[in-house]
């Protein structure tokens, strides 16, 4: 985040991810609002407030992208010197990722078909429940769909990036690593570390509970192009969903 800032700061860009409101008549009410600090300040002879600033700023967005695509290549990278295997090979070898059958694509398939209407119905119920804390929400923000180049950043670290990087650390060096304990201890540790990595209360819940379907995937076969085919399918379902709204 700090990193984050500090470009944001040196590209002369704003700090602002967000629309402001839910839809037109939030954005619509902050209009009226500042046109009635306009008039009340030309009454009192008092400076004029600025616009205000509706929308986010698409720049600060690709910035946080170009910074997140980064951090995954480190993750991936530190992974690597955790297990000793800093050539592509032994890497490779490392997590059994030399070749994968499209006939074994059935149960990561099964799995985030089943996962990932589940988390859609948790956040639907905790809604209902009053719950707002506990309703997940996505990190990547709907401004996206207006920026073609920053959809497409999108789907590369939603399809691509975060798959690998996250599995190659939270199931192959941190359970993996974690397994002398036994399977629970491996699995629970390395699941809370995965969910509260996306920094959101609400996706706590169902992401430990997906770390921990993912840990049995790969404690089942031991290979993490089960997990990464998951992971994969998981969020290119929320980008295509994502798109859908453009």
């Amino acid at each position: 985040m700090l990193l984050f800032l500090g470009a944001v700061s040196a590209a002369g860009t704003s700090f602002r991810v967000r629309d402001v409101g839910e839809d037109i008549f939030d954005r619509g009410a902050e209009v009226v609002k500042w046109g009635d600090e306009r008039l009340k300040a030309a009454a009192e002879g008092t400076p004029l407030p600025g616009q205000p600033e509706l929308y986010a700023d698409i720049t600060s967005i690709k910035i946080g992208f170009i910074i997140t695509f980064v951090q995954d290549v480190l993750m991936i990278a530190v992974a690597a010197m955790l297990i000793g295997r800093t050539r592509f090979r032994g890497f490779i070898d490392a997590f059994r990722m030399g070749s994968y059958s499209f006939d074994d694509l059935w149960r990561p398939a099964l799995a985030a078909a089943v996962l990932y209407p589940a988390v859609v119905g948790y956040g639907v119920l905790m809604k209902r429940l009053g719950l707002d804390l506990l309703v997940p929400e996505s990190t990547v923000p709907l401004v996206v769909t207006r920026d073609g180049v920053a959809l497409a950043m999108t789907g590369v670290l939603a399809s691509i990036a975060a798959p690998l990087a996250e599995e190659v650390l939270f199931r192959g060096v941190i359970f993996g690593g974690l397994m002398r304990w036994g399977f629970w201890p491996a699995a629970a540790i390395s699941s809370f570390l995965f969910a509260g990595a996306h920094i959101d209360l609400g996706s706590l819940i169902p992401f430990f509970i997906i770390g921990m379907v993912l840990a049995a995937l790969y404690w089942w076969r031991g290979v993490l192009w089960d997990n990464i085919a998951f992971h994969v399918l998981f969020n290119t379902t929320s980008f295509l969903l994502l798109v859908a709204t453009r």
